[in-house]
C-alpha cells in the first residue's frame, strides 16, 4: 500500500472553480501523473492509486480547484 505524507489526505479537484486549462500547471508538476483527464476541456480527476500525497499539485493551481480531501468517503 502506498504511503501518504498526511495519512488519509489526497487532492481533489473542485470541477465548478476548474476551468479545465489546456496546458494545466498542476499536471505539469505531479511526479506520479496522478492528475488524469479524458476529454480536452473537461476537468481532470485525482487517481488515488497513483497519487502518493506529496500535494505539489495544489499550490500552483491559478483557480484554486484543487484542495486536500479525506481519501476515504471522498466522492
Amino acid at each position: 500500500m502506498i504511503s501518504h505524507p498526511l495519512p488519509g489526505k489526497i487532492p481533489r479537484i473542485d470541477p465548478a472553480r476548474c476551468r479545465a486549462c489546456r496546458r494545466c500547471p498542476a499536471r505539469d508538476v505531479c511526479r506520479s501523473k496522478a492528475l488524469r483527464a479524458l476529454d480536452p476541456g473537461e476537468p481532470p480527476w485525482v487517481d488515488g492509486n497513483r497519487c502518493y500525497g506529496c500535494l505539489a499539485c495544489v499550490p500552483v493551481c491559478p483557480f484554486g480547484a484543487i484542495d486536500v480531501g479525506e481519501l476515504s468517503g471522498q466522492r
